[in-house]
């Protein structure tokens, strides 16, 4: 839905509840005014002014002036809730109370809030506080300023000191006219209504003079569709816009405050200008009405023109029905029919073409009658929908009809097909028989490889006439079972169908047989005609043949199929045996003319650690090279004990060829490891030898440089602790060279073991010799500068013994020579000889530190 049309005002078909003529007593009072004002929520303001009218009025009068005001206001302002405002200076409580009473009452859930203006005096005001809790809505007892302060003045009349402008006597007058053209409106509204429920009624007769009244009454009844009230209203609502919208050309002057007053009291009311676009939907709607049924008048007349059309198109129909229906219960006598052999499927298939085209003749009539039927429904015709179902039916009957010769057609191609195939399999046999006798096998690889493909051709062609011959039955029996439902469901719709038990298919002897000389012999006479009319029954005349010529054909298919498989196994057996032998040949000649070779020329290793990793890279490709071999030996070990079973072959004859195979392949990967070893070996200790007097010449370097060991081992830790690197670095350094020495020899034991002397022209021995010999060398002259280094680092370690001694003995001197001079003499002869005592001790001790400390600074200076 659009924008648009969800914005359009609702158009009331008729006034609702109460209008201005009702209550218009009360509403000339002013009790109670509507003036357009809006509180801060939007919702509508109701005031009760100032008057000393309130003292006459009871309960019970201002229920209809409060319900035909509250109606007034748009439903999205009411929802907002009413804002009551009772001005109660100069009157009293009791004339309040009947207001809050009745909207208490009635009104409790439209109200928002109800501003009571305060009276002048205390005690007054006191009393209606109190009264004010007990309603369902909030009371608010409030003074005239903090009214203008609470509600915007600007949607406050002049009575409370407001601004909005309001006349109420302009609002009366207004009122009248809107509600006036409100129901004149609705009115119009419901005659145009009971207009168009008279055309819409479907009375149309059932011969021409029934329809040639209706169409008399249908003219009388054109007159009431051209009167003057749809002018008159639309003229009653231009005028009314004009008001609401204060133009000047409406000539309008209320009579009261002027027209700029009464323009400003419209203008300012949005209840006033809420009226206009409902003021113009139901103008819009009265004219859509009054369209609306001339349309139907003139759609009513062209559908009793249309009766007589209808009539001549059902007797056409009716003819073409009971035609279809003939005919169908003619094709309906032998349909199931299908023949038992490939000539009398032709011949049946024939038959059935012929009775084809004749019906397809007639189908011209139908079609015509189908145009003629899609012409009064395209043309707007009243019975549009019978005269589609009545085509409809008659398209559907000649459909099943034409989709049941249809498929008999396509059953009857099927059958023609499936029977040709058949006979074609059957005449096959006796040669694809003949073609899987074994006879001599060939010994020739070559010839034997195409007897192989030939052998796989004819199976192929075998399997590819039996999947066409079975391929066909089953499209015959699924379009056979097809046909024999679309059949069913025409008896059953011509009303012939019988109630019968589903029988259960049997087989039948095939019409095809092959003599033991292989021709083909057709028995069997042809099926019977008619059918049985049950859809069970129907489907096993021609299926319970079918089955059996598709058992007959699979039981020769499997024969052949047993006879090829055999002879497929000792082509392929025959064709192994071969093929094993001259892949053993090709491995042996391999080991022959490239492996010994290889090893007979690479004896060596290599004089140092490029030609050793030289060497070592080579032999890993031929290892690579070699492993293809063992993989092929491996297999052909495997096939030759698959081969020794087949019985094909001497298993004897297999078995040596196997054993010889098998001891090459050993030997020669014993030989192979062997030197892969070697090679890893000497590759290791080349580089052993490399590191190892790297880190000899590094260390002869560094013990034949003397500077600064002096300054290193310049305490007594030092150096012990640089003796004792010096010792670590030795041991470890030894150690190195005795395994490294222990490789070298390990490394000539396997070359002599293999053969491998040092008069040989590669030269393997004599590297690995003069490699130990460059160890021996370098570790012998390392072994002189470590005991240099040592001898040195002996004497600095006395060195800084001595000196330490020293040092410690000249200070335990200087702390005697004080303790000497500090004390005092003894006092008794007691004292004194425990002091003698004691000093002769320290003398004694001092003389033998001194005397060793001098000894050892004589031993170092020798």
């Amino acid at each position: 839905m659009s924008a648009e049309k969800q914005d359009k005002p609702p158009v009331p078909k008729r006034m609702d509840g109460l209008r201005a003529v009702d209550v218009m007593g009360i509403l000339h009072e002013q009790v109670a005014s509507l003036s357009g004002g809006r509180d801060t929520q939007g919702g509508p303001i109701l005031t009760f002014p100032a008057s000393p009218r309130r003292e006459r009025l009871k309960l019970h009068d201002y229920q209809p002036l409060l319900q035909y005001l509250m109606q007034i206001p748009s439903e999205e302002c009411r929802k907002h809730g009413f804002t009551v405002i009772i001005d109660m200076r100069g009157s009293t409580w009791n004339t309040v109370k009947p207001i809050l009473k009745e909207l208490h009452e009635s009104f409790a859930q439209d109200i928002h809030i109800v501003h009571i203006v305060k009276p002048d005096n205390f005690w007054q005001k006191q009393r209606t506080s109190i009264g004010s809790h007990k309603y369902k809505f909030e009371t608010n007892m409030i003074s005239l300023e903090t009214l203008g302060k609470t509600i915007d003045p600007s949607q406050l009349t002049s009575d409370f000191d407001g601004t909005l402008p309001y006349d109420h006597n302009t609002w009366i007058e207004l009122r009248l006219a809107i509600e006036e053209f409100q129901w004149q409106s609705a009115e119009l509204l419901d005659q145009l209504e009971d207009v168009r429920d008279e055309l819409n009624q479907s009375d149309f007769a059932d011969d021409v003079n029934g329809a040639k009244r209706a169409i008399e009454r249908h003219k009388e009844m054109h007159q009431k569709l051209f009167g003057s009230q749809v002018h008159d209203l639309n003229l009653m609502g231009q005028r009314l816009l004009q008001r609401l919208n204060c133009d000047e050309g409406s000539g309008y002057d209320s009579g009261y405050s002027g027209r700029d007053s009464a323009s400003s009291v419209i203008l300012s009311n949005p209840d006033f200008q809420s009226t206009i676009p409902q003021i113009l939907s139901v103008m819009d709607s009265v004219h859509q009405g009054q369209s609306h049924v001339q349309q139907l008048w003139q759609h009513r007349k062209m559908r009793l023109d249309q009766c007589f059309q209808l009539r001549l198109f059902e007797q056409d129909v009716e003819k073409m029905f009971e035609w279809v229906y003939h005919n169908r219960e003619e094709f309906l006598v032998n349909y199931v029919e299908i023949g038992h052999t490939y000539q009398v499927s032709k011949d049946l298939q024939e038959s059935h073409s012929q009775f084809t085209v004749a019906c397809q003749k007639v189908y011209t009539n139908i079609n015509r009658i189908l145009s003629v039927a899609t012409r009064l429904m395209e043309s707007g015709h009243y019975a549009a929908q019978h005269i589609g179902n009545v085509a409809g039916k008659l398209d559907q009957v000649w459909k099943e009809f034409a989709a049941g010769l249809d498929e008999r057609s396509s059953v009857l191609a099927l059958s023609v097909m499936f029977h040709q195939k058949a006979e074609q399999y059957i005449e096959s046999v006796p040669t694809w028989v003949e073609s899987c006798k074994i006879q001599a096998l060939p010994s020739d690889i070559l010839t034997l490889e195409y007897g192989i493909n030939h052998h796989q051709s004819l199976y192929e062609m075998m399997c590819q006439a039996y999947t066409e011959v079975h391929s066909t039955s089953k499209k015959l029996l699924y379009q056979l079972d097809h046909l024999v439902q679309i059949c069913s469901q025409l008896r059953r719709d011509s009303g012939q169908g019988r109630s019968a038990k589903h029988k259960k298919p049997r087989g039948k002897p095939s019409a095809y047989s092959v003599s033991p000389d292989g021709k083909v012999i057709y028995r069997g006479g042809q099926q019977r005609s008619g059918n049985s009319g049950n859809p069970a029954a129907d489907y096993s005349e021609g299926a319970s043949h079918v089955l059996a010529v598709i058992h007959e054909i699979l039981a020769h298919h499997r024969a052949v199929e047993q006879r090829w498989s055999t002879k497929k196994l000792k082509l392929h057996q025959r064709l192994a045996l071969r093929l094993f032998q001259e892949d053993v040949k090709q491995v042996l000649d391999w080991l022959q003319t490239h492996g010994e070779v290889f090893l007979r020329k690479n004896p060596g290793i290599g004089k140092n650690l490029v030609k050793a990793r030289m060497f070592q890279k080579n032999h890993e490709h031929f290892e690579n090279v070699a492993e293809n071999t063992y993989t092929n030996a491996e297999k052909l070990l495997q096939a030759a004990e698959e081969l020794a079973h087949t019985g094909e072959c001497n298993p004897e004859e297999i078995y040596n060829v196997a054993q010889q195979l098998n001891s090459h392949i050993a030997n020669f990967a014993t030989r192979v490891q062997q030197r892969n070893r070697l090679l890893n070996g000497a590759v290791l200790f080349y580089t052993h030898e490399k590191e190892l007097l790297s880190w000899l010449e590094e260390l002869t370097g560094e013990l034949g440089n003397e500077s600064g060991i002096d300054e290193q081992a310049d305490t007594v830790e030092a150096a012990e602790r640089l003796l004792q690197q010096m010792t670590t670095q030795r041991d470890s350094t030894l150690d190195a060279c005795v395994s490294t020495t222990h490789e070298g020899e390990a490394l000539l034991n396997d070359l002599r073991n293999v053969g491998v002397k040092s008069e040989s022209e590669c030269g393997s021995v004599e590297g690995v010799e003069a490699a130990l010999e460059r160890l021996v060398k370098s570790r012998d002259e390392l072994e002189q500068l470590w005991t240099t280094r040592k001898l040195r680092l002996d004497l600095l370690l006395q060195l800084r013994l001595f000196q330490r001694d020293s040092l410690e003995l000249l200070g335990q001197l200087d702390l005697w020579e004080e303790e000497l001079q500090n004390n005092e003499l003894a006092r008794d002869l007691s004292e004194a000889e425990q002091m003698l005592a004691l000093h002769n001790d320290s003398t004694s001790h001092m003389h033998n530190a001194t005397f060793q400390v001098l000894q050892g600074g004589q031993e170092l200076l020798q």
